[in-house]
């Protein structure tokens, strides 16, 4: 499938999305491990992204020609799939398409190779809209255009985020022209800004089957799926690792509760209060791993714990419970006595009200009382108006301080918002230095790897030069015993001064090579200077080879499938190509039946044509014997017409079968045309695959034509035969025997004999009906 522009954005989504899942859950995790402390061999599931990223995001990658070849004026889409095809040579994620694909290239993603068309993609990029414009517009009257353009100020390509992070976008053009990519490739970045910054959580979503039916499960298809989206390597991370994590406060705050006598009171460490309240759990010790600052569990253990902590608080809960449901009932009761001694006295007051209202001393009593307090109003007045005054002083005492706790509160949220900002950046400084901590530590890895090798390479050149030297030693040896023994042999000095020349020049050889390898030892010592600095582009070259590695491993098993599909359809052509020959046996004696019949057609008109031959000679002579009988010379005449007219339509009939055989022939040429070629691309079959199926399909329609057409003749001459016949079968020897008694009651000549024909000839008349098979005999009646 052919994929444009907006696909490819979604797809550089992805790529970003994978990759930090792949980050989050491959390095991440593992290298939490480490930093805590933890026993742990790093799993290394080749799943790096960064590679495709680059060739989409990166300075002259694809997204920034395309920007690129916008601010050209004659630029088209096939320049900027030759100037994407010039750079991105010798780039492993980069791909040309197939020559009898539609697309311009291809890009390997995480999932696989995808095409791409370049087919408007300038037109595309270059959709700006002008911010003036698109604010006028997001501030109009109609309620409908003011709703089209409301989320403009979140848009990150207007000026509001351009000024918010102008430092991070100054590459960013501004003003009236802004590409498509730019802003989209803007938002993504901060939409990734804001995912490092939190704790993501991933779901996957899985295409059960591509017809969309329900309850239908592929398991090829969801297995490729959950490859493809790392989602088997983070199960085994998870069932290999400690996926459940907590710190060592949280941990003892949480779950002390189920140790309640493990931590003496009093301070304690909370690694030394964690590994007692462990050891008093009885965990297995394989289940957790103890860190710096945190403990890490298998999975499903906390969720274990936690079952036991919350039996443990429905346990205290419900003896909380009970205490709390005794304490109230005892308040009601207290509650119930109170109200029964307030009755009581309620009682005895109202009776003692009853017994004193009709007694003149209270009466007198009851008016004289308010009388009393007259006096003493005039005081409460003035200590009323001092605490008056008291309140209000106090009051504005209390709204002085409110306004300066109020200040005091906003320069306080000031401070705090500075500090989150800073808090923010720092956070963001810590991520970037893990980042680069872990790139660092990957680099020393590989850096030491490569010191080993160089230092192997020293000490096997060292173990050469001593075998060198101990050659030397030896061959030195060998010269004195030589330069000895020549002293002795007086006889052989010549000979032996040879030997002693030419081994005097193997140990000059043997020298010279000990000298290059010191020399060699001395360059491979500066070498391993130099490899220092030449580690960054190894490292990249190593990771483009590990790339390409996986690639062919992947391109290996992909040509061994096709292999053995080919081979499939090999044999099956095979198998094809053999029920083509039989059907080519099968058309070969079809066509040496018809030329049989043909024949026996030829050989039936030419006896025909005799007998008409012998029957215009016996007309003749009977007509000179029968001048007298007007009417049966008119009769014969007309007879005479008739098998003129009959001896025309065998005649036409023969030129028909003639025309049925040129055909026949020239089908038969063209079977063995056609069957040529299919051996001809059956031999090709292996390096054309598709071509190769379009092809069968379409030589396996041929011959169904071909078979139906051959049907349809064969039919047709059946039906033309049968017809010729029911047409001459009654007739013709009817005619020939009305013919001759005719001519006997004439003038008593027979003429039967000269149709007999030759002596010994059958007197039948014959017709041949074709069949793919046989020939058959006409049922004919014999003159009489």
């Amino acid at each position: 499938r052919i994929i444009s522009f907006e696909q490819l954005c979604i797809n550089y989504t992805n790529e970003k999305l994978q990759q930090l899942f792949n980050h989050t859950m491959f390095i991440l995790e593992q290298e939490e491990y480490r930093t805590e402390g933890i026993e742990w061999k790093f799993i290394d599931f080749g799943l790096d992204l960064q590679p495709c990223i680059d060739l989409i995001e990166k300075p002259m990658g694809i997204l920034a020609l395309l920007d690129e070849e916008c601010w050209f004026p004659k630029a088209t889409d096939q320049t900027y799939v030759s100037k994407v095809e010039n750079e991105m040579q010798g780039k492993t994620k980069f791909a040309k398409p197939d020559f009898r694909s539609d697309a311009d290239f291809c890009v390997l993603h995480y999932a696989g190779y995808v095409e791409y068309k370049a087919d408007k993609w300038l037109l595309k990029n270059m959709d700006p809209l002008n911010e003036n414009l698109v604010q006028l517009l997001s501030e109009s009257a109609d309620f409908f255009v003011a709703a089209l353009f409301k989320d403009t100020s979140s848009n990150p390509g207007f000026s509001s985020m351009a000024t918010a992070n102008a430092g991070q976008t100054s590459r960013v053009r501004k003003g009236m022209f802004r590409t498509v990519s730019q802003l989209y490739k803007q938002q993504l970045e901060n939409l990734m800004n804001v995912l490092h910054d939190t704790r993501p959580h991933f779901v996957r979503c899985i295409i059960p089957n591509h017809e969309k039916k329900p309850g239908k499960m592929v398991a090829p298809l969801i297995l490729e799926q959950l490859r493809c989206n790392g989602v088997l390597e983070g199960i085994r991370i998870c069932r290999q690792g400690y996926p459940n994590r907590i710190l060592f406060q949280e941990f003892r705050q949480r779950y002390e509760i189920l140790t309640p006598n493990a931590i003496p009171t009093g301070f304690m460490d909370g690694r030394k209060a964690a590994t007692a309240m462990l050891n008093q759990l009885d965990l297995d010790p394989r289940l957790y791993r103890i860190g710096k600052s945190k403990i890490f569990f298998r999975a499903g253990v906390l969720a274990n714990l936690e079952s036991e902590r919350d039996e443990k608080l429905r346990v205290l809960i419900i003896g909380i419970q009970a205490l709390a449901r005794g304490k109230l009932a005892v308040e009601n009761f207290k509650k119930l006595i109170q109200q029964h001694k307030a009755i009581q006295v309620l009682q005895r007051n109202g009776k003692c009200y009853l017994k004193l209202r009709n007694w003149q001393w209270w009466r007198l009593f009851t008016k004289v009382k308010p009388l009393l307090q007259v006096t003493s109003r005039d005081k409460e007045i003035h200590e009323r108006e001092e605490e008056l005054k008291k309140v209000q002083d106090m009051h504005t005492k209390d709204k002085k301080t409110m306004e300066e706790i109020e200040a005091q509160l906003k320069k306080t949220m000031e401070e705090r918002s500075l500090l989150t900002e800073q808090i923010f950046r720092e956070k963001e400084m810590a991520a970037e230095a893990d980042d680069q901590r872990v790139r660092l530590a990957t680099k020393k890895a590989e850096l030491e790897e490569y010191i080993h090798d160089l230092e192997e390479r020293i000490d096997s050149e060292e173990e050469k030069n001593m075998k060198i030297m101990s050659e030397k030693k030896r061959v030195e040896g060998t010269i004195a015993e030589l330069e000895s023994s020549l002293a002795d042999e007086g006889n052989a000095r010549q000979k032996l001064s040879i030997e002693k020349q030419q081994l005097e020049n193997k140990l000059k050889a043997l020298e010279d090579s000990l000298a290059n390898r010191e020399d060699n030892i001395s360059k491979m010592t500066r070498d391993k200077a130099q490899m220092d600095a030449r580690l960054k582009d190894t490292q990249s070259a190593l990771i483009e080879e590990e790339d390409k590695g996986k690639a062919l491993t992947k391109q290996k098993v992909k040509l061994e499938t096709m292999l053995q599909e080919l081979e499939d359809k090999l044999q099956k052509e095979e198998k094809a190509h053999e029920a083509l020959d039989k059907q080519k046996r099968k058309l070969e004696n079809t066509i040496h039946s018809l030329q049989d019949s043909l024949n026996d057609k030829e050989n039936r008109v030419a006896e025909l044509q005799n007998s008409l031959d012998k029957t215009m000679e016996d007309v003749a002579r009977l007509t000179l014997k029968s001048e007298d009988d007007a009417s049966t010379r008119s009769n014969i005449e007309k007879k005479m017409r008739e098998l003129e007219n009959r001896v025309s339509d065998l005649s036409e009939d023969l030129e028909a079968e003639r025309a049925a055989h040129k055909r026949t022939d020239k089908l038969k040429r063209d079977l063995n045309e056609e069957l040529q070629k299919i051996n001809n691309e059956l031999m090709t079959s292996v390096d054309n695959t598709a071509v190769l199926q379009d092809l069968r399909n379409k030589r396996e329609q041929e011959a169904e034509e071909l078979k139906k057409e051959l049907q349809k003749e064969r039919d047709e001459h059946e039906n033309m035969l049968q017809a010729m016949r029911n047409k001459y079968q009654g007739q013709v020897p009817h005619e020939l025997e009305k013919c001759p008694q005719n001519a006997l009651s004439a003038n008593r000549i027979s003429p039967a004999s000269n149709l007999r024909g030759p002596p010994g000839e059958p007197t039948e008349l014959r017709s041949v009906q074709l069949h793919p098979v046989q020939k058959r005999r006409l049922h004919t009646v014999p003159v009489q």
